[in-house]
């Protein structure tokens, strides 16, 4: 057996090297189709598939708050929703909270600061994850009590850069944020939350303030848990809303607010959760890699047809000889397997090449992104690809040679004539226009997502990127206390920065646009009468220094930007965005109206006698603060601007605009920063363009890949469509010959296959028009102000296929129309 199969294989081997350039064409058409897929799968095994990297993963829950009504369709939880359903449920194991947070290390006796990812987690976080210290421990219940969670455990990587990897580290000192933590434990290289990497880890400790009842949907916290052994999701999801229910009751003063807003918390799994909004597009991306090897399958059987026909003697010979259909099959199979490995084998390697490239597209931003690799499962992808497509290409010949009629194929010089090769011809045909219509859909769902993009570049962000500088500070709370500190800490600041060379404006703000990382609080207008049922809303919540509205380029629509006059002893002062006054004051001048924050809940929809008025003085054009494409003109119900000195945040953005390069600047930026305070570092520095880039990260890298992918659809259907007609025009020589001896004109004949081509290419174009409405729905979430079957887009991708048509119908029509009768009648 073994001997036949080697017998086998060194045939093939020789045959597929006597016909190289055929070799090579199907080679090169499967390894680009492969590389294609297997990169592809590479990311959606990392990012979809894979189990998350803790026991039992699929147990692991979260959930969060949402208040639809109010514009807040995605909160997080607060600390009494974590108290609460610690003590309500039954469903969970556990639940922990947890939420990204810088942390500035050193910063003592002169020793230069320094700004890392950090993490603040209850104690119960890394008991979820069933994740253990690789040196010393994990935090202890203890730790996350008040005067006892001033512990640290390190990141691997910090770990070594610190302390050498020594074992020392355990019990050291380390200064966080200005104050002393001790280290407790080190994880180990391999741990790993998600996509985000932080250095070190801290506990979480909540004071009695956080835990009050008038703190419920103060939400700043994003929540784990994990089901008990025998619960389900949906008892998990009843429990919650049970939870909820009981709180209303118990808080009635909440009541009407919270049912306006729609308030549910809906439970899902973490690893859905984590990739829900990137699903439907790698789903997407998946099948127009799967189309595209669909196309090239078909192109590769395409050229082993046209290959078997002209072997149709060889074979006729071999069983006149006494070869055994068996033993034939298993040559043409053996062919197959040899051409689809070494296609799959070179996939394999252009895969991992284009891999490569995936900073470069965004692909390590996603969920579990810095996973993606060319690992053992991609490659056995791989291989049941090549299987299958062994398989397929392997039909046709197979089938053929099934039907050779021995003498008659030897007579007719290999069967190059009659019904057979009519049949087969037909098939071919048919194997094209299945190619044209696969690619017709590529083509129709890269044009549309290409027609996206560039109406997302056409999108106004609401402020002038160009020529602008960001950074972050943040004021340790160690040394800046209170808000008066902070408020003179960037008074220092702000001159210094205004100072530079080149800087034409400058200013601070506690958010910067496209971050979505504002906080959103409820506010109302003096005199606004709520429509029963009607909910309030919780538009985005932005402190600003004077100058900062000039930076950002933002443009006054009435009243005036915040300056000297906002001071923290002068009446407090407002400036909303276009959606916001035209929801309170509509066809209104707001400039001079008053606003209100709600301290509490008694007096959310009425304020007190003793409140506190927040004076309009201006009104500023929408911004785009949480995406450029989101629904709307920035994914929120509008956005109000506090002046910084009236509600000093302790961590900034520092913005500058110049008229210099702004990368240029950020010596002198860092420099400044360093004269306010030589404790606190600038980080996270980049120009503004770098965000508004970031921001279309989403939107362009599907759009690469699908454009890509279609191009190389387009032109494997225009090499199969060549493919077709070439054979075609070489097998009906004598044909033609007799039509232009019997009258007919060059003209005619280049017509007539002109015509031929343009039939096959007809229907393959109608067909793949059905299955691009057919797969309308589908496409429509990826596209941002866009039809998905935009008749412009439909009319110019089909123009590009009928052009790539065209130029693969031209070769053989004319070769036709050159056709010498008397050379074509000799058989010459």
């Amino acid at each position: 057996m073994l001997d036949q199969m080697t017998r086998d294989l060194r045939h093939a081997t020789r045959a597929l090297w006597r016909d190289r350039v055929f070799t090579a064409t199907t080679v090169a058409t499967l390894a680009l189709c492969l590389a294609a897929n297997a990169a592809i799968f590479a990311v959606v095994q990392a990012v979809l598939l894979r189990p998350l990297p803790f026991p039992e993963s699929p147990r692991l829950l979260t959930m969060y708050n949402a208040y639809p009504g109010a514009g807040a369709l995605r909160g997080s939880n607060g600390v009494p929703d974590y108290d609460d359903r610690r003590r309500e449920t039954t469903a969970f194991e556990g639940l922990a909270l947890y939420r990204s947070a810088g942390a500035t290390l050193g910063g003592a006796d002169g020793a230069d600061a320094e700004r890392v990812d950090a993490m603040q987690v209850t104690p119960s976080f890394f008991s979820l994850l069933r994740a253990s210290a690789v040196r010393g421990r994990v935090f202890s219940e203890a730790e996350g009590e008040i005067g006892q969670e001033k512990k640290v455990v390190l990141g691997y990587g910090l770990w070594q850069r610190l302390y050498g990897g020594q074992d020392r580290a355990i019990g050291q000192a380390l200064r966080i944020n200005g104050e002393p933590y001790t280290v407790v434990g080190v994880m180990p290289a391999s741990f790993r939350f998600v996509s985000d990497e932080p250095k070190l880890w801290t506990p979480a400790a909540f004071t009695p303030a956080e835990r009050a009842d008038d703190r419920r949907h103060s939400n700043s916290w994003q929540m784990l848990a994990r089901l008990a052994p025998g619960a389900s999701l949906s008892e998990a999801q009843r429990q919650i809303d049970d939870v909820n229910k009981r709180n209303l009751d118990r808080f009635p003063q909440f009541r009407e607010v919270l049912t306006n807003a729609g308030f549910h918390t809906p439970v899902f799994v973490f690893q859905d959760e984590l990739v829900s909004e990137i699903r439907p597009t790698i789903w997407l991306l998946w099948a127009a890699a799967g189309f595209v090897l669909l196309i090239g399958a078909l192109n590769v059987a395409n050229l082993v047809s046209v290959r078997a026909t002209t072997q149709g003697r060889e074979f006729a010979t071999r069983l006149a000889l006494g070869a055994t259909l068996p033993s034939l099959t298993r040559q043409i199979l053996t062919e197959a397997l040899v051409l689809s490995s070494i296609g799959g084998a070179l996939g394999l390697a252009l895969g991992a090449v284009a891999l490569r490239a995936a900073p470069l597209l965004g692909l390590d931003a996603l969920p579990r992104g810095q996973e993606i690799a060319l690992d053992g499962s991609v490659a056995g992808y791989s291989l049941a690809l090549v299987a299958l497509v062994s398989l397929f290409v392997a039909v046709l010949p197979v089938l053929r040679l099934r039907g050779v009629d021995v003498a008659g194929a030897i007579r007719e010089d290999g069967g190059r004539s009659g019904t057979a090769s009519r049949r087969m011809l037909a098939v071919r045909r048919v194997l094209v226009a299945g190619q044209v219509a696969f690619a017709l859909v590529l083509l129709v769902g890269a044009g549309m997502l290409l027609a996206s993009f560039s109406r997302v570049l056409q999108i106004d962000p609401g402020f002038r990127p160009d020529g602008v500088l960001t950074g972050m500070v943040r004021l340790p709370a160690v040394r800046y206390k209170e808000d008066p500190a902070l408020v003179a800490a960037y008074e220092r600041l702000l001159p210094s920065l205004r100072a530079i060379p080149g800087v034409t404006a400058a200013g601070l703000t506690s958010s910067l646009p496209l971050g979505g990382d504002y906080s959103d609080s409820v506010i109302l207008a003096e005199g606004y009468r709520m429509a029963p049922g009607e909910s309030v809303v919780s538009p985005a919540q932005i402190a600003v220094s004077e100058g900062l509205m000039e930076a950002l380029g933002l443009t006054l629509v009435r009243g005036r930007f915040f300056d000297a006059r906002d001071a923290a002893g002068a009446p407090r002062s407002v400036v909303v965005d276009e959606r916001l006054a035209q929801k309170f004051w509509p066809d209104e001048n707001p400039v001079g109206r008053r606003m209100y924050l709600p301290g509490d809940a008694a007096n959310l929809l009425k304020p007190p006698p003793e409140n506190e008025w927040l004076h309009v003085v201006g009104v500023v054009r929408n911004v785009r603060q949480q995406a450029l494409a989101a629904a709307g003109s920035s994914g929120t119900i509008g956005a109000t601007y506090l002046p910084l000195r009236q509600f000093p945040d302790r961590g900034v953005a520092v913005v500058l605009r110049t008229t210099q390069t702004p990368e240029s600047i950020t010596g002198a930026v860092r420099a400044a920063v360093r004269q306010m305070d030589s404790t606190v570092p600038l980080f996270d520095v980049k120009p503004m363009t770098a965000l508004v880039d970031s921001a279309r990260v989403d939107r362009r890298t599907p759009m690469i890949l699908a454009v890509t992918f279609a191009a190389v659809a387009l032109v494997l259907a225009a090499v199969g469509l060549y493919g077709v007609l070439a054979y075609q025009v070489a097998q009906r020589g004598k044909e033609i010959g007799i039509r232009l001896a019997l009258g007919a004109t060059a003209r005619g004949i280049f017509q007539m296959i002109l015509g031929e081509g343009a039939l096959v290419v007809g229907a393959g174009a109608a067909v793949g028009l059905v299955a691009s409405w057919m797969l309308r729905r589908v496409l429509q979430g990826q596209l941002y102000d866009v039809d998905a079957m935009d008749p412009a887009v439909l009319a110019a991708m089909t123009g590009l296929l009928a052009a790539a048509a065209l130029a693969a119908c031209l070769v053989p029509a004319r070769r036709a129309a050159a056709t010498d009768p008397g050379r074509a009648l000799a058989g010459r």
